[in-house]
């Protein structure tokens, strides 16, 4: 089964970097799951926000595009040219520049904006985006 981000793709178009969530940033689902689970309350239902957190978020950068989606019943995704893309930025607190991760926002021209929590190594996924934009920007120029 081809994910979102490989059913979205056009012809000649390839996935240069694909983010990914760490498990690590699910780590208070599962404290609460384990917490709960001594006081006897179902726990299941952080487990599972976790799980679903993990599995249900994509987010790539292809040769011409940044495409993603998050959300199981309810999608929302986003599907940027990078000549539309406007920047590319990221907040890390503490636990998350510490175990890896963070919070990558995308922002096209004209205001829009999307953001994508818990990514493992943000600034090399941001690396990639701006290295692609500067290509595009040296081919036009």
């Amino acid at each position: 089964m081809a994910s979102f981000v490989e059913n979205s793709l056009i012809p000649g178009e390839k996935i240069e970097t694909q983010a990914t969530i760490t498990w690590l940033s699910q780590f208070w689902y599962f404290v609460f799951a384990i917490v709960l689970v001594m006081t006897v309350i179902f726990p299941i239902i952080f487990i599972l926000l976790a799980i679903l957190n993990v599995t249900t978020t994509e987010l790539a950068v292809t040769n011409k595009k940044v495409i993603g989606k998050t959300g199981f019943i309810r999608r929302v995704s986003i599907d940027l040219p990078l000549e539309k893309l406007e920047s590319v930025n990221i907040n890390q607190g503490i636990m998350g520049r510490i175990l890896g991760y963070g919070r990558v926002t995308i922002r096209g021209i004209g205001g829009k904006q999307r953001e994508h929590s818990f990514h493992k190594k943000p600034m090399d996924f941001r690396r990639v985006i701006m290295g692609l934009m500067d290509r595009k920007a040296t081919a036009t120029a």
